[in-house]
């Protein structure tokens, strides 16, 4: 797989401008999770079109969180997640569903897509105060699709 993660992260990240104070929070041969701060004034309207803008950018397919494509993407995160570091907790496909409600009862706007491509999927989520002031911020969930 080599630079098709990086790759991958670098066009959500490029296409949010959210390259400065942008870090990998997991970095390895088969998952990269990186997130970033948009320096682009992006306003809460705009968050679903600038996000389902990454289907054609990453020539993706988007593909439904809750699907059985979607589930096989999640268990199979937090399998490699699990191997390489110590999670007390039992796996959670409804996690993403968790996530968004924490966020939302925190005051914030948040809006996710799941894309699937030849050789990877990626799990993009933003986030932004429901007042519209502030950045929005964005994180990328990729992995390789080799079983």
């Amino acid at each position: 797989m080599g630079n098709l993660l990086p790759k991958i992260t670098g066009q959500v990240i490029g296409h949010y401008n959210a390259y400065k104070g942008s870090r990998a929070a997991y970095n390895s041969d088969k998952i990269l999770i990186v997130r970033g701060m948009s320096a682009d004034n992006i306003a809460i309207e705009e968050m679903e079109t600038k996000l389902a803008e990454l289907e054609e950018i990453l020539g993706s397919e988007e593909i439904s969180i809750n699907s059985d494509a979607g589930k096989n993407f999640i268990e199979k995160i937090d399998t490699q997640l699990r191997e390489s570091m110590e999670i007390e907790s039992a796996p959670d496909t409804g996690g993403i569903a968790k996530m968004t409600n924490q966020l939302e009862s925190m005051g914030l706007k948040v809006e996710s897509k799941l894309f699937k491509m030849k050789h990877a999927t990626a799990f993009v989520a933003t986030w932004k105060d429901k007042s519209g002031f502030g950045p929005l911020y964005v994180e990328i969930t990729v992995s390789d699709n080799d079983v």
